[in-house]
């Protein structure tokens, strides 16, 4: 029986330990793509931003800009969108058609619309794994948070506002608690010094992965108040989401929104171990049955033999006639 018992707890822990390994893989290919946002928004920081250019009057507008800029392309172009009188014959000949499709428009997006775009080019594409930057308040109402992300900026604000600078480079890196549906998630309170602040759980088969984005001193700019925020948020029409402010350098301002498929346990130990890996647990699974099957026949066995024993005579009885011990069977007497 104990033998039963220790197959049974060692084939239940392997299991165990491979949604575990399964779990762990997922929140690392989250931590990859939240690496990725930030990284892309690193790169188009260097740069201020990043500025579209449109050729033509009839051009598209390149998606969602903060400010434009536009150009003629001559002085003769210039002066004549201006109105400007001119003897010269070529700039008389100029026709605004022409003029117009030489107009070159320069559409700004700063390093967070970089990101935003690239996570709308992911979700177009139906790629698995999606990223999202939100706040708790918005200038762009299509970034309103969703109630993870919720979920996840007060756990993340509460986490920062606990840690101290000391405490933060000993805090471990992940504590485990329990949702209310029951599954496992991890709130991060700082990993190791420098690292980011995280917080995830596993819902509807999917990881829900949120990295802390710490406001900057130059998210002030934008970010600080309404009163202080430039012309070009406060009169542009896609910026009316009423929020997006009180953003304080430093502290937790947003999250980096990420969701992963987690695969099947099954699935992805049949698709990951070789066949070799599969004869030897085969192996070591017939291995267990035998030991079990061996203990239960010995248990039978022993049962059995006990049974076929006559049973002794109970103590503190007398004996019947003829019976006792030393006596042999009855014969009969001379006369």
């Amino acid at each position: 029986m104990l033998s039963a018992i220790l197959v049974l707890a060692l084939g239940t822990g392997a299991w165990w330990a491979a949604e575990a390994l399964v779990i762990s893989r997922t929140v690392s290919e989250g931590r990859t793509v939240a690496d990725v946002a930030e990284n892309v928004g690193r790169w188009a920081s260097q740069y201020g931003g990043v500025h579209v250019r449109t050729e033509g009057a009839a051009a598209s507008l390149p998606g969602t800009f903060l400010t434009r800029s536009v150009y003629a392309m001559s002085g003769d172009d210039a002066a004549f969108l201006q109105g400007a009188r001119s003897d010269d014959k070529a700039a008389v000949k100029l026709s605004e058609k022409d003029v117009m499709q030489r107009v070159e428009a320069y559409h700004w997006k700063n390093p967070a619309l970089v990101q935003r775009e690239l996570s709308d080019v992911l979700l177009a594409a139906g790629s698995k794994a999606q990223y999202r930057l939100t706040a708790r308040t918005v200038l762009n109402e299509s970034n309103a948070p969703n109630a993870f992300e919720l979920e996840a900026l007060t756990a993340m604000q509460a986490s920062a506002e606990r840690q101290t600078p000391a405490s933060a480079a000993r805090a471990a890196a992940h504590q485990p608690a329990k949702q209310a549906n029951g599954q496992t998630s991890t709130q991060a309170t700082a990993p190791a010094a420098g690292e980011p602040l995280e917080y995830w759980k596993v819902e509807g088969g999917r990881l829900l992965y949120a990295r802390a984005v710490v406001a900057q001193k130059s998210c002030l700019k934008c970010h600080d108040s309404a009163a202080k925020a430039p012309e070009f948020l406060r009169v542009n029409n896609q910026f009316n989401g009423g929020g997006g402010f009180g953003y304080v350098a430093g502290k937790p301002a947003g999250v980096i929104s990420v969701t992963v498929p987690v695969p099947d346990t099954y699935t992805l130990l049949s698709d990951g171990l070789p066949g070799k890996a599969w004869l030897a647990f085969a192996a070591a699974a017939l291995a267990g049955l035998a030991v079990v099957g061996i203990t239960l026949r010995g248990m039978f066995q022993r049962r059995a033999g006990d049974g076929s024993r006559p049973a002794p005579p109970r103590s503190g009885l007398p004996s019947a006639p003829g019976t006792g011990p030393g006596v042999g069977a009855s014969r009969p007497m001379p006369l």
